[in-house]
């Protein structure tokens, strides 16, 4: 697999408070795990963007980020309603870090 093309999808409404947004990048790149931001203008729920950045990932593991700041991490074979963990960007840095290692947990038990 190309490093290059590996990545946590990052899903967020543009109204995303860039420093929160920057917390949970920081988590992910303390772990070492590449991610891709996606801004949207979109009125969809953390839970919802959270599966489709799953789905979109290559790694199958996403994370949502709604207009009020609510996220989750989701992994692509969770139920949609059902993401691995929820959390609200006052723990950015925590999510990003908990998205990283559930990754790297996977990968470890291939």
């Amino acid at each position: 697999m190309n490093k290059r093309k590996i990545h946590i999808t990052i899903l967020y409404n543009s109204s995303v408070d860039p420093d929160q947004l920057q917390e949970v990048c920081a988590g992910l790149e303390e772990e070492g795990v590449p991610f891709l931001l996606q801004k949207l203008n979109d009125v969809r729920d953390f839970i919802q963007l959270g599966n489709e950045a799953a789905s979109m990932s290559p790694l199958q593991v996403g994370i949502g980020i709604d207009k009020d700041g609510k996220s989750c991490v989701h992994h692509q074979k969770l139920k949609q309603e059902e993401p691995y963990l929820q959390d609200t960007l006052q723990n950015a840095r925590r999510l990003g870090k908990n998205a990283a290692r559930l990754v790297k947990g996977l990968l470890l038990s291939i």
